[in-house]
Order: C-alpha cells, then structure tokens, then sequence
C-alpha cells in the first residue's frame, strides 16, 4: 500500500511519525519533495505542492493532506502570513482536480482551528505575540463570555485598552480568513470531493474566539448532515471529526487508512489512572480525558468496549494542577497518586499475562513522562513488551499517537514490520521520557546558565547543546536493559528540528 501525505509541517511528529507508523503494517508515505514544504516561518512552495499531487496520485491506495500545508505554506504561515483568503482557496482547487484523476482515491484533509497561544512568545506567532500574547489570549477569553452573555464588559473593556487597536484588529482579521478557509473545506467535503475531514484544534480551551469558531463549524457540519462528533452520529462511518489535536492527526489518518483497507474496527478497553481521573481536563483541551481518548479512538476507526478487548489502553490522567511537571509539586503529587499508579502498573502486568496488547498514554502532564508511572511501570513490566507509549505535547497528541502504534501493529505481517513496531516503542521511550522529561531540563538549565536563554542564541550554542542532548540521550538509552543490548543512537543525527529546545529528532541504529 502507498498513501501519499502533505503534512501539516516539516517537524518529525509531522512528517516523521505517519512514516514510522505506516510501516509497521508495511504500508509506505510518500511525502512531498523537502523544497516544497515550509521551514519554520518560511513557507512551503504551493505550486509544486500541487505539481506533486497532481503527478502522485493515481499511483496511491490514499491520500492525506494538511490544508495548512497545501493553502497556507505550513502551520505557522497560517498564523503569520498576510496572504488573502482567494488566494488560500485558489490552492486548495487542485484537490478537485486530484478528485477527477483519481476518482476512486480515499482523500482525508485535516485543517486546525486556529489556537490563541497564551504565552509572550512569537516563535510560532505574528511578530506582536512576543510583548502581547497573554493579553490577547486573556481578549480572546473575554470575547467569547461576553458572546455568551457574562457581565465581562469592564474586563473586556480593560483588555481592548492594553492592545493596541491594529494588533486588536489583525488578531480578528487572520481568524476571520481561516474560519473562511475552514467553511470551505467543508464544502469540499459535501460535494464529495473529500472523503474525510478532520477539522481539530490546537492548544484549545473551553471559552475563547476558537471556541466560538468550533461552535459555528460544527452548526454548518450539522446543516449538512455531518455533526462533527462522531461519538453522537448515527451512521457509523462520519466523514466530518472535530476535536482537539494537530500534530497527532497525521499519524492518527494514516492508522484509519490502514484500518479502512483492512476492514477492521479494532476494539479497545481503557483502565484510568485515578479512576475519577477520566473527568479531569487536561492542559490545553475543552473537556474531559475520557471524551478525548473516545474522540481519538473513533478517529483511528476504533471502538472503544468495557472489557476484554484485545486492547488494553492504560491512561495515566491529568494532574488537577493542569501543567508540567514541577519539582515543587511533585513529591505531593506522587505520594497523592501513587495507589493509582500501582494499580495501573498491576494491571497492565496482568493484561499482558493474558496476552493483550497494552499500551500506556502518559498525560498526567503536559511535554513529558511522569517519572512516577515510569518507576512504578519499569518494577512491573519489561518495556519492550509495550505495544504502544506515549507521553508527549498534549494529551491529544499522546494519545492519538500512542493508538496509532497500537492500532497498527495489529496489522504486523513481517519481521520488518516488527521490527519497525520496536523502533517506534524505543523512540517513544527516549524522546517522551528521556528527551522531555530529563534531558530537555538538563539541556535548558545548562544554556540559561551560559547564555541567560533556555533556547540556543547562536548555532554553535545549538551544536553544543544538541551534542549535550546525544550525551544524555545516549546515557538514558544506556538504562533500557530490554532495547540497549540491541540499539545505540547515533550521536550525529541528534538535532533540533526548529533551532529550539523543545523538540528533539535522532536516528536509532541496531547493534549487529
């Protein structure tokens, strides 16, 4: 099987991930040439984006793409760019041309709700983010209670006065053309030209402008018969999903695709970590653990069941903080959580007794593994015999990917496809709790203390710390008795996608 796949970015959980995904099941992504696709705030080139689909597609079994990729140049440029929306929809048309070659081609599109980041930071914001961004997500807040008719208006008033009316205005303007970009991909999915659209939103929040712009979505999904959650459709097989997530939507398509060929609905059981942990709300999403992890389920074309699936998803819930872990916190929070955690470890020892698949998502906190799970779960079990684990970013992100792997290695019909299941695990392993638990602080105190940033402010400050990353990362690989005997990271390939410490990319290399 080959899918051909325009991803959301060029960052590993983008472009990399889908890949590793797809050839567990020994499926191959065909990704774009490099040059046409953005680099950081550059944008990726739209005329060989659509050169390269329009050449691609009859030899597929599927196809996925990113809107933003494909209208915008990439996730950022659809934040920063000053494009019209015309010229936006002008490049999505090559997807009915796509239609018309390939007439019979399965085409998912996925397109985000545009966030409202609350932070000062403009790395991946329009420049004014940098000395305004809290106040406008505070605005953001405001507009939306005041919509639904709190008495906001001194608050609201205050906000609008701390911002400057033209940064105010550009705020409304880039939303007002991505809502107009996001109605018409559903046109695009009523006139049959998509099969699949996946509207999702990064970064959300239960009140905000995206929050509004969910709202008016999902009505017109509704009007034209797609509701937009799949967890209240009649029919079994929706062709509009709306829920929170980005960077996980890709792997996420690639698994359902997957499915759909092989004409399965796999069946999953979900044990949570408290039990009442099922309501909490995780950081950075509108509604509860539970609803995000039946959301990602039916995303993958999965169907979640109370027992004895031959899937055993074991949830490590949100904190109550709702954010990273903290040395401050985290004595109490373990000791508060630990009888939990131990039950959830017991379990999944069991579960893999009775030969089910268990695989473990880790979102007690947001960017990283909770060093409590991990101790109590590496006493219990031997990692390797994970199917699937994840602990990054988002709680969406985590567990959509962590279903993706679980999901697609019940589709393992080869050696390579195994052997492609056990790399995965092992990536997950050392970038979700290794990289983003313990080395990413290591990495962030020793630059701070150098160069008074947490980022590198040069590139030989990001080689030096990309090489204290590969020295760290290779110790922590060095503790995985069950993956070190047989991989070894190679410590050139140690890299920082956008220049920055957040994220991480390595190759991992079998001792012969």
């Amino acid at each position: 099987m080959k899918f051909g796949f325009i991803p959301l970015d060029e960052r590993p959980a983008n472009t990399r991930y889908p890949v590793m995904v797809a050839a567990i099941a020994g499926a191959e992504v065909l990704l774009p040439p490099p040059a046409a696709l953005s680099k950081r705030r550059k944008s990726g080139d739209a005329q060989m984006l659509a050169a390269w689909l329009t050449a691609t597609a009859p030899q597929l079994d599927g196809l996925i793409v990113a809107l933003e990729q494909l209208g915008y140049g990439g996730l950022i440029a659809s934040r920063i760019s000053d494009e019209p929306v015309a010229v936006v929809l002008n490049r999505l048309e090559v997807l009915r041309t796509v239609r018309s070659l390939a007439p019979r081609l399965p085409i998912y599109a996925f397109n985000v709700v545009t966030r409202v980041s609350n932070a000062n930071d403009a790395v991946e914001e329009p420049d004014y983010w940098a000395a305004y961004g809290e106040r406008l997500y505070a605005l953001s807040q405001l507009l939306d209670r005041h919509g639904r008719g709190e008495a906001v208006d001194e608050a609201l008033a205050a906000a609008e006065a701390s911002i400057p009316a033209t940064y105010r205005r550009d705020l409304l303007a880039r939303r007002l053309r991505n809502h107009t970009v996001n109605l018409a991909a559903l046109g695009l999915l009523d006139d049959g030209t998509l099969d699949l659209l996946v509207l999702s939103s990064d970064d959300t929040s239960p009140a905000g402008l995206p929050s509004r712009e969910k709202g008016w979505l999902a009505s017109w999904g509704a009007l034209l018969g797609n509701p937009g959650d799949s967890l209240h459709k009649a029919t079994a097989t929706p062709s509009l999903l709306m829920y929170p997530g980005a960077d996980e939507v890709g792997s996420v398509l690639v698994v359902r695709l997957l499915n759909e060929r092989a004409g399965v609905s796999p069946a999953v059981t979900v044990t949570y970590a408290p039990l009442e942990g099922a309501e909490q709300v995780a950081a950075y999403e509108d509604g509860p653990i539970r609803l995000t992890v039946a959301r990602q389920v039916a995303a993958a074309r999965g169907h979640l069941v109370e027992r004895d699936a031959p899937i055993w998803l074991g949830v490590n819930a949100p904190v109550a903080r709702r954010a990273e872990w903290d040395a401050a916190h985290a004595a109490e929070e373990k000791t508060a959580r630990l009888p939990a955690l131990n039950r959830l470890a017991d379990e999944a020892a069991c579960r893999l007794a009775m030969g089910q698949a268990v695989a473990i998502a880790d979102v007690a906190y947001p960017n990283g593994a909770d060093p409590a799970l991990m101790e109590v779960l590496s006493e219990r079990i031997a990692l390797a015999q994970l199917t699937a684990y994840g602990a990054w970013n988002t709680a969406g992100n985590t567990i959509g990917t962590t279903l993706a792997q679980a999901f697609a290695a019940q589709l393992i019909s080869t050696p390579a496809g195994a052997v492609a299941h056990e790399r995965l695990l092992l990536h997950r392993l050392v970038e979700d709790w290794g990289y983003q638990h313990l080395v990413r602080a290591d990495v962030r105190a020793w630059l701070t203390q150098q160069t008074g940033h947490h980022d590198p402010i040069t590139p030989a400050w990001a080689e030096l710390a990309q090489q204290r990353s590969a020295t760290g990362l290779a110790h922590f690989l060095a503790t995985l008795p069950d993956f070190a005997k047989r991989y070894r990271l190679d410590l050139d390939s140690v890299r920082f996608p956008w220049g920055r410490t957040f994220e991480v990319d390595f190759d991992l290399e079998a001792i012969v």
